[in-house]
């Protein structure tokens, strides 16, 4: 009886090593097709990471950079939510006339080159920065546009990190 009663559990636990393996086998193979996105949206607009470079300075087109403005910004105060995301989808087709697609891959780009500076505040800045070495004073009126549409999203208002954010903005273009 205790040899059945053995048998059992040692099943049992070869059961549940087999569950969990399996999920974590599940998760990588999410993982693997949000990299997958992120390669895709790459590849799309030429961005190329190069070595000894942070991943910010690889941005070649203006509408990457705005994404990727625009996600931190929305990440400021709150957690974003999908009508901010939705704004952000719409503020980049009307501002540079675009399609869905190319929109949806320019932010998931920016979702990540924000994530690759760790914080909102400072993927503002260091973006901004690039976003002006790009195009100058050219770029600060459809950034604005995509911001405000991103914003605007379900009737919400700016926070006080928005706002210093704005301002930042604004100073760094030399508005």
């Amino acid at each position: 009886m205790p040899f059945i009663l053995g048998a059992i559990a040692l099943l049992g636990a070869a059961y549940m090593w087999y569950i969990r393996a399996k999920g974590a086998a599940d998760m990588a193979g999410e993982l693997m097709n949000a990299a997958g996105d992120v390669r895709s949206a790459a590849r799309r607009f030429g961005y190329k990471l190069r070595k000894r470079e942070h991943p910010v300075d690889g941005i070649d087109e203006p509408i990457v950079a705005a994404a990727g403005i625009a996600e931190a910004f929305i990440s400021l105060d709150d957690l974003p939510t999908r009508g901010q995301r939705t704004g952000i989808l719409q503020g980049l087709q009307k501002a540079y006339r675009t399609d869905l697609n190319g929109a949806e891959e320019a932010a998931v780009l920016g979702r990540w080159l924000v994530a690759q500076c760790g914080t909102p505040d400072a993927a503002i800045t260091r973006i901004v920065k690039k976003l002006i070495t790009l195009g100058g004073q050219g770029e600060v009126q459809p950034l604005l546009e995509v911001l405000n549409t991103a914003a605007s999203a379900e009737g919400g208002s700016l926070g006080p990190r928005q706002q210093e954010a704005l301002q930042e903005i604004a100073r760094r273009f030399g508005l």
